[in-house]
């Protein structure tokens, strides 16, 4: 089944900064993630990950790493954050709605910083207008 919509991927060292404000702006409080769904539970007991710990999302520990945003609207639809957990480290990409979308164990040294990050041109710079907008509205 392919994807309703394309994505792109931006990361948090690259901006642009607008996305990355409205991600923490929209994920400023920690909350519990919902790991519902056939790809989450799985890869959760797959990877031997401590869903518990990983299903209690805190921002002001955690470290946001990326985020993909719709290509036709530029709003962000999911983001990843880095977390270490049972003496290893996590990517857990989350997405609208406080759901886990899934869960990576990774490497420490590994940035997220490779192929497929969007860094300028045209839709760089319709997502940076695009939550600069929705900022102001906030």
């Amino acid at each position: 089944m392919s994807p309703r919509f394309q994505t792109a991927r931006f990361h948090v060292e690259s901006g642009p900064d607008s996305l990355f404000t409205r991600v923490r702006h929209v994920l400023g409080e920690p909350v519990r993630l919902r790991a519902h769904g056939t790809h989450v539970t799985e890869r959760l007991e797959q990877r031997g990950a401590p869903s518990e710990t990983l299903t209690r999302f805190d921002p002001g520990s955690w470290e946001l790493v990326s985020a993909e945003v719709r290509t036709d609207t530029g709003k962000w639809v999911k983001s990843t954050w880095r977390v270490r957990a049972d003496e290893r480290f996590w990517w857990v990409v989350v997405g609208l709605g406080n759901a886990l979308v899934t869960v990576i164990d990774v490497d420490p040294r590994r940035r997220g910083t490779g192929e497929g990050i969007v860094t300028g041109g045209p839709l760089y710079a319709q997502v940076d207008a695009v939550n600069a907008e929705l900022m102001r509205g906030t």
